[in-house]
């Protein structure tokens, strides 16, 4: 059976269903866990919560890919498990005194937050280049022709001895897989909040 119609199948509270999607793929989300949080036992719970979360949440889901969507939940949701992680405990102090060194500690939080705004940034542009992994080797090379070197459709069409039309379409599903990947980035925000 496809994936499709194994989902199907789960909507109709179908555990055999459930158990074979899991099989093929949990290894996939995994892999893509621990590859942003380098912990076995980490990447595990992150694998068994998005599981169990479909089943949980089954009816309210619409899939159309399954590999994909549990490839970006596990991308997002080690990313929120890796940000959490890295959070700074607060502590209470009974007598603290405000000093030039509080002050200064205060303010260089913000040069801290700022780093954590880089970081933030590269954990997005590593999880666009992941999904960019699961498209078509030229696909991909278009898209980071448009996008990283700034090259226009003409200028792609020319350096690959293809046709504009050809480039346009490249573009198009490449831009489309992205959106479609990050929708469920966006659902799975409010999932796991």
């Amino acid at each position: 059976m496809t994936d499709a119609e194994l989902f199907e199948a789960i909507l109709l509270d179908n555990e055999q269903a459930f158990n074979q999607l899991f099989e093929r793929h949990w290894l996939k989300v995994y892999t893509v866990a621990h590859k942003y949080v380098r912990d076995e036992e980490l990447a595990l719970e992150i694998a068994h919560d998005i599981f169990l979360n479909i089943w949980n949440k089954r009816q309210e889901l619409k899939i159309n890919s399954f590999k994909s969507y549990v490839i970006t939940a596990a991308s997002y949701h080690a990313i929120r498990k890796r940000q959490t992680a890295k959070a700074i405990p607060v502590q209470y102090v009974d007598d603290y005194e405000y000093t030039e060194d509080a002050a200064y500690a205060i303010s260089g939080r913000h040069e801290h937050n700022q780093g954590e705004v880089n970081i933030d940034e590269r954990e997005i542009n590593d999880t666009v280049n992941h999904l960019l992994t699961e498209l078509p080797k030229r696909c991909r090379e278009i898209y980071y022709m448009s996008r990283r070197d700034n090259l226009s459709i003409t200028e792609i069409a020319e350096r690959l001895d293809i046709s504009k039309r050809t480039v346009e379409n490249q573009l198009t599903i490449a831009l489309k897989h992205l959106r479609t990947s990050l929708k469920v980035i966006i659902l799975f925000s409010c999932f796991f909040k």
